[in-house]
């Protein structure tokens, strides 16, 4: 067994800003003791959500989640914003359901290539969903052929997704394809590395039927079945190609959750390659995890035998980010891979000594801070 530390925490989150009426309200709530007050004053911070998501004011609510006091604020808020985006509508017998499956593509190429940005047989993966019971047999669904990155969904605004979940009713009742109005984003591959994308779709859930399609949870079986059907779509001359899908999400939490699992597989794929590199010279390794400036965990791998050679991974922090996950999974991450000698930094560490970006390796030693 080995010991699980953590680090301090880089970010400063902004002050409490008064003037912002969703900071208040949801500090309000945040600050409240009494139970009957507590549900009051979260259903009071629902209604101001529900009413900027009718307005269209997504800058406000920007503005707010950028604004969040501290990391529980921030996941207050996000939370409340994703209960009132994926609820059923109020005044509506069926809906949509809108979900997303993340797909980590891992793909290298010697000469370079370019991976499509579509999906080849949609169909195929709808089948092979509703095969092992993740969709329902009889769900009326459709999936969009594009492959989507980040960018693409994270373009759908929230008041786009409360609308598309009436909007969709009749055109998935009439069996109707190309729903969403995307663009597909195939990939440039050169040197091995990770991509994420995201396979996009919707399901008519009825009003008095179970739920139509499993979101969430472990993958079991039919992520195999689907890793294998992908790769086969994706199959490029030139390329190898790995694609990992993760159980179907909703738009929101398939994004949150899609860049951590893109972090933690680029870390993984650094990781093997540096600490085979490393003992392939029959040199010990190290690994050192530091909190730093600018919002960023930077993680080392080097030996100790050779100072000038050493392979450097950023993971960018985001608000909802829990530093003590990110390093328990890089701890047992390299713990996995046989590494014995795992420092982690006390005091939060520069972002740059000089010009240069700052990292702490074997030899370069951490930065005292006073």
């Amino acid at each position: 067994m080995f010991a699980i530390m953590s680090l301090p925490d880089p970010r400063n989150y902004a002050p409490v800003n008064a003037r912002n009426p969703l900071i208040r309200q949801l500090m309000s709530l945040m600050t409240e003791h009494d139970a009957l007050a507590i549900t009051n004053k979260r259903a009071a911070l629902q209604a101001q959500i529900a009413d900027l998501l009718a307005a269209n004011d997504h800058a406000a609510l920007n503005a707010a989640l950028n604004q969040a006091p501290a990391l529980e604020a921030w996941q207050t808020l996000w939370q409340a914003l994703r209960d009132e985006v994926e609820s059923a509508p109020a005044d509506a017998n069926n809906h949509a359901t809108l979900f997303a499956i993340p797909v980590i593509i891992v793909a290298g190429s010697d000469k370079g290539a370019r991976l499509p940005g579509m999906l080849s047989s949609p169909e195929t993966v709808l089948n092979l969903l509703r095969q092992h019971g993740v969709l329902a047999a009889d769900a009326m669904a459709c999936l969009a052929p594009e492959l989507v990155s980040s960018d693409m969904l994270a373009a759908i605004s929230p008041s786009r997704q409360i609308r598309l979940k009436t909007a969709l009713v009749e055109p998935l009742q009439n069996s109707s394809s190309n729903l969403f109005d995307l663009t597909p984003s195939p990939l440039e591959v050169k040197e091995e590395s990770a991509w994420l994308r995201f396979i996009v779709g919707a399901v008519l859930q009825p009003e008095t039927a179970p739920p139509q399609i499993k979101l969430g949870g472990a993958v079991d079986n039919w992520g195999m079945a689907l890793a294998q059907n992908l790769g086969e779509q994706l199959k490029t001359t030139g390329a190898t190609v790995l694609a990992l899908p993760r159980a179907p999400q909703s738009w929101l939490a398939a994004q949150e959750n899609g860049r951590t699992i893109l972090l933690e597989t680029r870390l993984q794929l650094l990781a093997s390659s540096a600490i085979r590199a490393i003992r392939s010279k029959g040199r010990t390794p190290v690994a050192v995890i530091a909190a730093h400036e600018n919002d960023e965990i930077r993680i080392t791998l080097s030996s100790q035998e050779d100072a000038e050679r050493w392979q450097g991974f950023v993971w960018p922090l985001s608000p909802g980010d829990h530093v003590e996950q990110i390093v328990d999974f890089t701890q047992t991450l390299f713990h996995d891979c046989q590494v014995q000698d795992i420092r982690l930094v006390e005091s939060i560490q520069p972002d740059r000594e000089g010009e240069l970006p700052f990292f702490v390796t074997a030899h370069f030693s951490p930065i005292a801070r006073h």
